[in-house]
């Protein structure tokens, strides 16, 4: 006998187990699919955790949840093969409740929520991949798994399935492959570190955290950035490339790393760690432009399956947007079922909940900044520029100084005309 549940969330992340949990606590009949041995196992995540929209679905959860460490320093730097230009911003006001941001092991933090839901009365079923959709009159009605007797069927299907959704294609969400330009490939390594040797390294106290991200010459004219992330007793670095960008430029990500794992300024921070951990995985790039339809008959989509990543230039932003949207999901399906109608006409209340929230609202404020940032200048000509000037600035010899604005203009124009300059400015002004 075929197995029934009021809804099935495929995928045990952030976004499905926020899900499960929302709908559970209603008293929902969930059953919550991990392909995975155990939740988190398959991220890459560096990661930084914006945590408010946990405030209102754990209580207490800063107390609870597996945190690494709380956010008090955030920068933006540009690295060239000899120098860092860092942009700092540090405040103990990160430091105290309702906090900031925190750094998290998603394999640790992902499975932590997972036994949040499965202690509101959700079913965790791991190690199963979903290969199918079970359809009826037009419906999705459930899912198709790799096991022998696989089959489960529910009034609601939640895709929460990572970047390449394949249940949202077959569900007619997604209309077409998702093309390399639309995708980044995120690289990580976790060092092991002496706590004591960390804090020292960044000037931290007790549990406090850096997050800092990079862009500069190590890309070799490749659309992305890098990043590096204080933990308890490990730090997280890696980069996340364009996929597209990456093709067209021959090179492997793997160089890349290295040569920003090179970098003078970098190798300080990281000098005498172990790697106890590497992985790689896919991430969403373009936003707005990549985010499917999101419901359908008995069906929707949340996470990085509908495209939910944004990018402001200063920050990088998924993991707040999944859990929000697979509330927003969850509580979706628990209106629906209560008013026993999965129809898409009944289901379209979650893309009006994406569309007044945080998610849709920073999509279209956002939507061009991935080609703003797509400006290959942004990582040669104007960190060669930055350091130049700077060079300028603090280097004392026995040359008479020039004043500043004619020492840019010099140093500007043996690199990028002023007018191009002008015109990346109006950009960056205009879409950041």
């Amino acid at each position: 006998m075929v197995k029934h549940f009021d809804v099935i969330v495929v995928g045990a992340g952030l976004a499905g187990s926020a899900a499960a949990l929302t709908m559970s606590r209603s008293g929902l009949n969930v059953c919550l699919i991990e392909r995975a041995t155990s939740p988190g196992e398959k991220n890459v995540t560096g990661g930084v955790l914006y945590g408010r929209v946990l405030d209102d679905l754990i209580t207490d959860w800063q107390n609870k949840a597996p945190v690494e460490r709380w956010i008090v320093k955030n920068g933006i730097g540009m690295i060239t093969s000899k120098s860092l230009t860092l942009f700092q911003f540090e405040t103990e006001d990160f430091y105290n409740p309702p906090y900031n941001s925190c750094t998290i092991n998603r394999a640790n933090f992902d499975l932590w929520l997972a036994q949040q839901a499965e202690e509101a009365g959700a079913t965790l079923v791991t190690n199963t991949l979903v290969e199918d959709l079970i359809f009826k009159d037009g419906y999705v009605k459930g899912v198709k798994t790799q096991r022998p007797d696989g089959e489960l069927e529910a009034d609601i299907v939640i895709c929460a399935d990572g970047v390449n959704s394949l249940l949202a294609q077959k569900a007619g969400l997604r209309k077409k492959d998702i093309s390399p330009h639309e995708v980044g490939i995120g690289i990580k390594e976790v060092l092991l570190l002496p706590i004591e040797k960390i804090n020292e390294r960044f000037g931290l106290e007790e549990n406090q955290g850096s997050a800092y991200e990079f862009i500069g010459t190590f890309l070799n004219c490749v659309h992305g950035g890098a990043f590096l992330y204080t933990n308890k007793k490990t730090l997280s670095l890696g980069i996340v490339v364009n996929l597209g960008s990456l093709q067209k430029a021959a090179v492997q990500p793997s160089m890349l790393l290295e040569e920003f794992k090179g970098q003078p300024q970098i190798q300080k921070f990281i000098e005498g760690g172990t790697l106890v951990e590497y992985s790689a995985h896919m991430v969403p790039e373009i936003g707005l432009e990549m985010v499917p339809k999101l419901y359908g008959n008995g069906v929707m989509v949340a996470g990085d399956a509908a495209g939910f990543v944004v990018t402001n230039g200063f920050t990088f932003e998924g993991m707040n947007y999944a859990l929000a949207s697979g509330k927003a999901a969850g509580h979706t399906a628990v209106l629906a079922m209560k008013n026993g109608d999965v129809s898409a006409k009944a289901l379209a209340a979650y893309q009006d909940k994406i569309n007044e929230s945080f998610i849709g609202k920073n999509l279209e404020t956002y939507r061009k900044v991935y080609h703003v940032l797509g400006n290959p200048r942004l990582r040669q000509e104007y960190p060669q520029i930055i350091e130049e000037i700077a060079k300028e600035l603090f280097l004392f010899d026995d040359k008479p100084r020039i004043k500043l604005a004619k020492m840019v203009r010099s140093v500007v124009g043996n690199k990028v005309s002023m007018w191009q300059v002008i015109r990346d400015g109006i950009d960056m002004w205009r879409y950041m």
